[in-house]
């Protein structure tokens, strides 16, 4: 009887040391298995180019990265940032826009408000009576110089905004957040072509299958 209960004994305490190796093998292995992820060095602003200047490579447990961070790095991926980032936060896939996927045009905006690039603004633009329609929402500042403010469109519907840049009507911002009636929907690009300088002007211009943002 004494045999039998110091096999049994014997028998789990060999199980639970290999238990115990299991453990310590499983953590030890996912200890070592490190990700790659790309931690910015200082603030940057929307708009700004995802850049080798920004950032730099370190390397986090692979249990903790989760899958949304960004691992392709500057070299490999040519984005923008889609909003403002600090330093030391790590970038994530959501926090860039590919580079082929917007395109910068110029606006002429009476009396624009103080802004500085990676802001948003809502562009509206005056028609008859004295009203404004809102013909862009949240569009991202990239430079401006003076009255000229450059901003951030859908590449689809490039060739309307240059269009609506290039009308003498009068166009005007505001900071997004400051907009008034945030609910109320921009006009569609077609429609703002049609506000601004009549059909005349949509000769030539495909037909846009979004919005401005």
């Amino acid at each position: 009887m004494n045999r039998r209960r110091a096999l049994a004994a014997l028998f789990f305490s060999v199980a639970a040391a290999a238990t115990l190796g299991v453990v310590v093998y499983t953590e030890h292995s996912n200890a070592e298995q490190t990700l790659a992820v790309w931690v910015l060095t200082h603030d940057v602003a929307a708009g700004a180019p995802f850049s080798s200047g920004d950032v730099q490579e370190v390397r986090i447990p692979a249990f903790e990265a989760g899958v949304n961070y960004e691992i392709a790095g500057p070299g490999q991926l040519r984005a923008l940032y889609v909003k403002g980032l600090r330093a030391q936060d790590v970038v994530r896939q959501d926090d860039l826009i590919s580079a082929s996927a917007v395109a910068e045009v110029a606006l002429a905006v009476q009396n624009p408000p103080p802004l500085t690039p990676g802001e948003s603004i809502d562009v509206f633009a005056s028609v008859s009576g004295g009203e404004q329609a809102r013909i862009g929402r949240d569009l991202t500042v990239v430079d401006v110089s003076g009255t000229s403010v450059d901003v951030l469109v859908p590449t689809t519907d490039e060739s309307a905004w240059v269009t609506i840049g290039s009308s003498s009507v009068a166009l005007h911002a505001t900071r997004a957040a400051a907009s008034a009636d945030p609910s109320a929907a921009p006009l569609s690009v077609d429609e703002a072509i049609g506000v601004l300088c009549g059909s005349s002007c949509q000769t030539g211009i495909p037909s846009a299958q979004s919005s401005p943002p």
